[in-house]
């Protein structure tokens, strides 16, 4: 079974709004449901790692066991429920795994875990323990969605109010689901805006299993000690992946591969955000580097009947401009320090906003209307049909090719007069050479491996040091007009400037060494 829904985080400001709203909604047809489960998973985090949960929940007077895997898209969940048995008085909750014999989820199981069904058909030797423990309150009600237009669809409204267990820890849950009961998907989707515009809700791809396995590994870590709660990554980026797609695969499988690849990555990125980490300058990283992505993409489509609506690249823009304030403050934070080692006034870097207030933006950006309206928006054009059926049959490696043929013929004309280029023109090419970039890497199942690898290290070559002159041409701004309130600003200004030349020659080394290299389509 595959099930359709999303889930938003409701911030406690309106929560008492959203179970205002609920209940009228609801007009006390469903009484609220406790869902008590426990999660299961080897100690290696086997299904985990195969995006998949298992657990065993209680469901009122009911009992049933769930194996959750991920599906192609974020709105999108294959799921097996089976009746199970309560526990016996005074013994813990068990998974066992014969109920999903003969189901889809059999094969899944036995591949992630090397299951036996003949030797261990319940799969207690398959080396699953509980790891944590979920305590919920569900208050349901079901609503129609565009009455009377083509999207019409019943959805159901879930909201979930409890915590997550894990030894001594536990951390709230105060989620909304909307999952689709029938009718059309993109029912879920409106249903998703509405609330977001009403009520500040955003969208959250993580799933109670990965806040619980996480929570675990903390739970585990505590009891360990220091030394090994040190050890705990304190961030989770999400890397982005290319498009899973065949060689031979046609435009229309290459197109919706690539937009589903480009929504993992900022959807995951943007979820894990939204938690205000500790950490955050890895992961925020990756949220502007799929943004970057998805707009590669667009540019590659522009002029098709595939082309993105504008509304998306619309939110795009302004949340990669956003971080694109925070990451140049990031990327020279080195600044103050390397000019005092060369005899400069100690002065903190003079950038627009401090880094401390643009960490907490980059939270509140996560969470933001337009973050999640960005999302539905891909989600929306992956519901759609192709308007044009002949792209089914066209060989995307063709398509594609020719189309970063043209962006790349631009690069190469410019490339060939960088020593004559102001900076501002090294941005232009920059910018062009990162769509060449993202849109190869993006598709490279459709290239020669090695020369996609080569051409991926090269050109990555060239606009890294690209972007040291645009990173330092800021600073120099920067520091310029600091100088205006404090003249020792002046000698990071003097130093920046005197630079510029020699990372100029180092770029133009990088450049004529990319113009060698053959284009891996």
């Amino acid at each position: 079974m595959q099930e359709i829904e999303l889930k938003f985080q409701i911030p406690e400001a309106a929560l008492a709004a959203v179970q205002a709203e609920l209940a009228a909604l609801d007009a006390g047809q469903h009484a609220p449901l406790p869902l008590k489960a426990a999660y299961f998973d080897t100690p290696d985090r086997a299904l985990a790692a195969a995006r998949m949960a298992l657990r065993v929940r209680q469901e009122g007077d009911e009992w049933v066991q769930t194996l959750k895997a991920g599906g192609s898209n974020t709105m999108m969940r294959l799921e097996d429920n089976q009746p199970a048995d309560a526990p016996p008085a005074g013994q813990p909750i068990t998974a066992d795994l014969s109920r999903h014999l003969g189901r889809p989820a059999e094969q899944a199981l036995k591949q992630v875990l090397s299951w036996d069904t003949a030797e261990d058909p319940k799969g207690a030797h398959a080396g699953l323990i509980e790891l944590y423990r979920t305590d919920i309150v569900r208050t349901r009600a079901r609503v129609t969605v565009g009455a009377g237009t083509p999207h019409e669809g019943v959805v159901e409204l879930a909201l979930d109010l409890g915590h997550i267990h894990a030894g001594a820890l536990s951390v709230p849950v105060r989620e909304l689901e909307i999952e689709s009961v029938s009718g059309h998907p993109m029912a879920v989707i409106d249903a998703g805006r509405d609330w977001v515009q009403r009520h500040g809700l955003w969208l959250d791809t993580q799933t109670k299993a990965h806040r619980g396995d996480r929570l675990a590994r903390q739970a585990a870590a505590t009891a360990e000690g220091a030394a090994a709660t040190a050890a705990l990554p304190t961030e989770h980026p999400t890397l982005g992946h290319a498009a899973r797609i065949r060689h031979d695969a046609n435009v229309e499988q290459a197109w919706r591969a690539g937009l589903e690849a480009c929504l993992e990555h900022i959807t995951g990125n943007m979820s894990e955000l939204a938690t205000g980490p500790n950490a955050l300058a890895l992961t925020a990283y990756q949220w502007r580097l799929a943004l970057r992505r998805l707009r590669a993409l667009a540019r590659l489509l522009d002029g098709s009947p595939l082309a993105l609506p504008a509304s998306t690249l619309v939110h795009a823009a302004a949340l990669n401009d956003a971080l694109g304030r925070w990451r140049d403050a990031e990327a020279l934070a080195w600044l103050p320090a390397r000019l005092f080692a060369l005899g400069g006034p100690m002065l903190a870097l003079p950038c627009p906003t401090p880094t401390q207030s643009q960490a907490d933006a980059v939270v509140a950006l996560s969470r933001s209307a337009p973050a999640t309206a960005l999302c539905l928006d891909v989600l929306a054009c992956l519901l759609q049909p192709v308007p044009d059926k002949t792209l089914a049959h066209t060989s995307a490696h063709d398509w594609l090719a020719e189309r970063l043929d043209q962006v790349h013929a631009r690069c190469v004309k410019m490339a060939l007069h960088g020593a004559d280029l102001s900076d501002e023109y090294l941005h232009k090419l920059r910018r062009l050479g990162k769509r060449v970039r993202l849109g190869s890497d993006l598709f490279s199942p459709l290239w020669r491996p090695k020369r996609q690898r080569r051409h991926e290290r090269v050109l990555k070559a060239a606009l890294d040091a690209l972007g040291r002159i645009q990173d330092e041409a800021t600073a120099e701004a920067w520091y310029t007009q600091a100088a205006e309130q404090d003249p020792r600003a002046l000698f990071g200004q003097g130093w920046l400037q005197g630079r510029r030349q020699s990372l100029r020659k180092r770029a133009q080394r990088s450049l004529e060494r990319w113009l060698r290299v053959n284009t891996p389509w």
